[in-house]
């Protein structure tokens, strides 16, 4: 199952957590980087990246290339990526929080540590992410106050573990 998620639901912790769980983070396919192992502390801080020349559609393919090797592959929500995921007719989810959990979202994002630049955007274009999510043409999970996408996932008997 391929599941676009939200930023701060949880994603990499899942996939820390579960040898059947991929995060597929974008950064070394979006940027021209040597090593991928800081992607946390990349977030916000990519405007002194190269960009690849490749990106997106490497992405795409890798995507397509992991998809069926893992239980659950989360991928990058954006609007450009899941549209180009519904031209190929790749199934995904949405994992979105519900309405008005806006201030949670920021604190997680200050609690794990994301930048100053990060957590400044991610305020600003928290309800514009989250509108392009809901009006994407996928099932969508929708995660409560407190919840995480392995607890909502759990919830909906969608992953056991």
């Amino acid at each position: 199952m391929i599941i676009a998620g939200f930023p701060c639901i949880g994603k990499t912790t899942m996939a820390k957590k579960y040898n059947n769980v991929l995060d597929l983070s974008s950064t070394k396919f979006h940027y021209l980087i040597a090593d991928d192992s800081l992607d946390e502390d990349l977030k916000g801080n990519e405007s002194n990246l190269k960009p690849h020349p490749n990106w997106p559609q490497n992405y795409i393919e890798e995507i397509q290339a992991v998809k069926d090797k893992y239980d659950v592959v989360f991928v990058l929500a954006r609007d450009y990526i899941l549209e180009e995921m519904n031209k190929l007719k790749i199934s995904y989810l949405i994992a979105v929080p519900e309405e008005n959990l806006k201030q949670e979202y920021i604190t997680r994002a200050v609690l794990r540590g994301n930048t100053k630049n990060f957590v400044l955007g991610f305020d600003v274009r928290y309800d514009k992410w989250r509108n392009m999510m809901l009006s994407q043409p996928a099932e969508k999970i929708y995660l409560k106050k407190g919840e995480y996408i392995e607890d909502a996932l759990k919830r909906l008997k969608l992953f056991g573990g």
